[in-house]
């Protein structure tokens, strides 16, 4: 075989493999999209047991608990109180359609992927489906049960799974969280997370709605988060879209932080936060020299934070495109932008707005950026702020989510060395000029001069509210 055909054969087997994370064959036809997926053996669960029906007998029925003990794919459909599905260690090649399935489990994960395995669910085309837990689902609170998972969909250690689809599924996690995915082990192998296509609801009142260890990517779909800690987090990497694509829709109505990672990466998407701590925070309290960083290339995020920072990268935070708008009310050592390391910009276009009198950290501008502060206030909660050029021009606008008295604005559309105006709706509320290059941390950036008044850099304390009605508006770039 020569080079030329040899290389055809193995771009041939990779597409084969890049298109089957969200296909299946088999024997009974379940329809998602465009897709028809053939069952090699279709489940129906009620309160009194399991019907199986299909060729397979890659499986195990115990009453109303299903084991998945070989590859194929899986139909999954029916109601049940104390349902619950399990793929066994080492299993890979298992497809499980979810097509009309509820499952509320009493005292541990209605669905878990244990090790090693390798597992695509996929919610099929119009289906809505239904996965929930009890209080009994957390050994923190209940260690006298063995066979808590601490999640409604639990994967483990060197699991591979993908969540697809084009259906619906309701998560409501009573027991701690919504989604857990393992960590990478040198015994259990490489774990990831994927997210793509489906509409994915979670309702995580106790602790996180998505809660990774190792990789975790969203790359597409729609998902409405609520969750009493944190909505999505992972211990190391977490890539929001993908550089070219529309990437997911990500609604945040209530949480204590937002987007959280070791390294926090958005390509795409649009993204809405509502959080009473940070709403995107490059962290991690169990890495020691590891780079931690923010890097923001892409989407459009609108985020709201009541008593913590907009963005906190507890190392570099890197802008080089998307479009953000992100507000912060308390003024308690709390900044609409925070890095202990750089502020990079690049690109895109940032509006960063709070109570608070500046910022105060590094940045190294390639593209210009221009910053209005006051001891008062310069924009008023519901306020349209906008940003003008000398000319008159509309440059960028948002509605206010709090009262503010800073504002940071950087957009490929100013030019070093010129004015620009800060609007509150229709009046002036002060002017400054934009600048490129580097400045230090320690100053509490800000700048700008109120018409007839300087700014005297005062301070002051504001408590601000957990938040509550709508998301941000969606920013509008003239």
């Amino acid at each position: 075989m020569n080079i030329k055909k040899l290389l055809s054969l193995l771009l041939a087997v990779l597409l084969i493999l890049s298109l089957a994370a969200c296909s299946a064959q088999g024997g009974d036809k379940t329809q998602s999209g465009d897709e028809s997926y053939s069952a090699d053996a279709a489940f129906t669960f009620s309160d009194s047991g399991i019907k199986a029906t299909g060729s397979s007998d890659g499986y195990e029925i115990d009453g109303t608990h299903l084991t998945i003990e070989s590859s194929g794919t899986y139909s999954l459909s029916g109601s049940c109180s104390g349902g619950s599905v399990e793929v066994i260690k080492g299993t890979t090649g298992v497809t499980l359609i979810l097509n009309g399935l509820e499952l509320d489990s009493s005292d541990t994960a209605p669905i878990s992927c244990n090790k090693s395995t390798e597992v695509t669910i996929i919610a099929a085309d119009g289906s809505v489906n239904a996965l929930s837990d009890s209080a009994e689902n957390n050994d923190d609170e209940y260690p006298e049960n063995e066979n808590a998972e601490n999640a409604v969909i639990k994967c483990k250690d060197g699991s591979i799974v993908t969540l697809c689809g084009t259906g619906t599924i309701n998560i409501t996690a009573n027991g701690k969280n919504g989604i857990k995915s393992g960590a990478t082990t040198d015994a259990e192998g490489e774990a990831t997370l994927t997210i793509k296509e489906l509409t994915l609801n979670i309702s995580a009142p106790v602790n996180d709605a998505i809660n990774a260890e190792q990789l975790l990517n969203i790359e597409s779909g729609t998902l409405n988060i609520s969750a009493a800690d944190d909505a999505v987090h992972c211990d190391l990497v977490l890539n929001i879209g993908a550089d070219g694509t529309d990437g997911p829709t990500i609604d945040i109505s209530e949480c204590y932080e937002g987007l959280e990672a070791a390294e926090l990466n958005v390509l795409s998407g649009n993204i809405s936060i509502l959080s009473s701590e940070d709403c995107m925070n490059a962290a991690s309290s169990d890495l020691s020299n590891y780079d931690l960083s923010m890097n923001i290339s892409g989407g459009t995020i609108n985020a709201y934070s009541s008593e913590g920072d907009g963005f906190d990268s507890n190392g570099d935070l890197n802008i080089s495109g998307g479009i953000i708008a992100v507000w912060t009310a308390n003024r308690a050592d709390n900044q609409p932008l925070d890095a202990d390391g750089t502020l990079n910009i690049s690109g895109g276009t940032v509006l960063a707005a709070g109570a608070s009198n500046g910022m105060g950290l590094s940045i190294n501008a390639e593209q210009a950026y221009v910053t209005f502060s006051a001891s008062g206030q310069l924009i008023s909660k519901g306020d349209v702020a906008s940003i003008k050029s000398a000319g008159g021009s509309d440059l960028f606008s948002a509605a206010a989510s709090c009262d503010a008295s800073f504002v940071f604005f950087s957009s490929p559309e100013l030019d070093s060395g010129s004015s620009y105006s800060l609007y509150a709706g229709d009046s002036s509320a002060a002017a400054s000029t934009a600048q490129t290059g580097t400045a230090s941390a320690g100053g509490n950036m800000g700048g700008g001069m109120q018409p007839g008044a300087a700014p005297d850099g005062g301070s002051g304390k504001f408590g601000g509210d957990r938040p509550t009605g709508t998301p941000p508006e969606k920013p509008r770039q003239a």
